[in-house]
């Protein structure tokens, strides 16, 4: 009994009862998460640092609407930049498409290997399905 005296107030042990303690611990806790994930203010809110989430030019955005993103892309870039894009758009898209290829193939595999098909009559033609050109 002394020890717990000696240690300090439990969440229990104020004179308000448990209830007084909970927003303080509460606040406590949601300090400690916002240093431990390296939130500001806005983004432990709720609010991202980042572009608007209904913003229709955001290209990751739920509320993407393509006309308005061509449109914003040809008021404000000169052409060298709308190249540019064009460009590195190519790139990201032939590098997810081979990633997708990837997963697809490996799952396939992983998939045969579980169904244990000793003849292998199978696997040619489910490859053939499975990894068609993504086009």
């Amino acid at each position: 009994m002394a020890a717990a005296a000696a240690v300090g107030p439990g969440p229990g042990d104020s004179p308000e009862g448990p209830e007084a303690d909970a927003p303080e611990r509460r606040r406590k806790a949601h300090g400690m998460l916002k240093l431990y994930y390296g939130l500001s203010e806005g983004e432990a809110a709720g609010h991202s640092a980042g572009p608007d989430p209904l913003d229709p030019t955001d290209l990751n955005g739920a509320h993407f609407d393509p006309e308005v993103y061509l449109d914003k892309l040809r008021r404000e870039c000169p052409l060298a930049q709308l190249m540019d894009s064009e460009t590195d758009m190519v790139r990201q898209i032939r590098a997810l498409d081979s990633d997708m290829q990837t997963l697809v193939y490996e799952n396939y595999n992983k998939f045969i290997s579980a169904t244990g098909d000793p003849t292998g009559t199978h696997s040619d033609t489910l490859l053939t399905v499975f990894y068609l050109p993504m086009c």
